[in-house]
């Protein structure tokens, strides 16, 4: 199929699709293989076509699609494309054929790409208009947290830190003065390496994050920090400064926000695709 060779060759995107357009009368056929694959070959496809078409986007709904075959799914995305005349917008269906699937997978239930047994925070596939792209253990040792999980979208990076106190909190309580403690320690790093660092805002709480944002030349960036649990939760966002991106980026850290309390709370469910 010469739509999944070009993803593999131009994007190193693996899909498990044989046929196809994914359009309504020629949906996307995936190959035998486990929801969970079938479900990640989804995401990875609109992943792929995201940056073949250089836009931004995210996944607004997965719902069976009776009306067009027993065993065809819709997933419905919003895309954002910046050209040089305008912002383009545009909510998109795609169709997936699962006929060959073993199970029924379900987009709409986000996919774990990393936990840990010690945190209570989960990251999954799709966080607002970011998009996982790995883990890196910065400890290699049991006995020390100390995560980076990396997050891209076009013309965005972020990476989210999950990692233990120092011992120089030790004697203090787990509390907004802790936290805060911790973004002062983060926004001094940011100066010290940014000589153009401005912060022309003051600090706003998001709960549970405190965050500090920088205009770096013709880029803004934003720091937050949280404790969720007995570790910190730390992010660092950074875009092209744009009114547009400022909103869709704001929408991600809400989103980012509202999964860390609802993670730290234990009440939303999550598909582990991580093994």
């Amino acid at each position: 199929m010469k739509l999944r060779q070009a993803l593999m060759d131009d994007f190193g995107i693996e899909v498990l699709l044989e046929r196809g357009s994914g359009q309504r009368d020629d949906p996307f056929v995936i190959e035998p293989c486990s929801a969970a694959e079938a479900t990640r070959t989804q995401l990875n496809l609109l992943r792929g076509l995201g940056r073949g078409r250089g836009e931004l986007w995210r996944l607004l709904q997965a719902e069976a699609a009776p009306e067009v075959a027993p065993a065809v799914q819709r997933l419905r995305i919003e895309t954002v494309l910046f050209t040089p005349e305008q912002i383009e917008t545009e909510t998109r269906a795609y169709y997936f054929d699962v006929s060959r699937v073993l199970g029924v997978p379900d987009a709409g239930v986000p996919l774990i790409e990393w936990n840990d047994s010690r945190a209570t925070f989960s990251a999954v596939s799709q966080i607002g208009w970011l998009h996982f792209d790995g883990a890196i253990d910065n400890s290699n040792t049991l006995e020390v947290l100390d995560t980076t999980l990396m997050y891209s979208a076009l013309g965005a990076k972020a990476a989210i830190y999950v990692y233990d106190p120092s011992d120089r909190y030790s004697e203090v309580d787990p509390s907004a003065e802790l936290r805060d403690k911790e973004l002062k320690t983060v926004s001094d790093q940011i100066r010290a390496i940014y000589s153009n660092a401005v912060a022309p805002w003051p600090v706003r709480i998001t709960e549970p994050f405190a965050l500090q944002y920088f205009l770096l030349g013709e880029n803004l960036s934003v720091a937050g920090v949280a404790l969720p649990g007995r570790h910190f939760l730390k992010f660092r966002l950074t875009y092209f400064d744009d009114p547009k991106m400022r909103e869709l980026m704001e929408e991600t850290i809400l989103e980012l926000a509202r999964l860390t309390l609802m993670s730290a709370r234990g009440v939303y469910s999550l598909r582990d695709a991580t093994h």
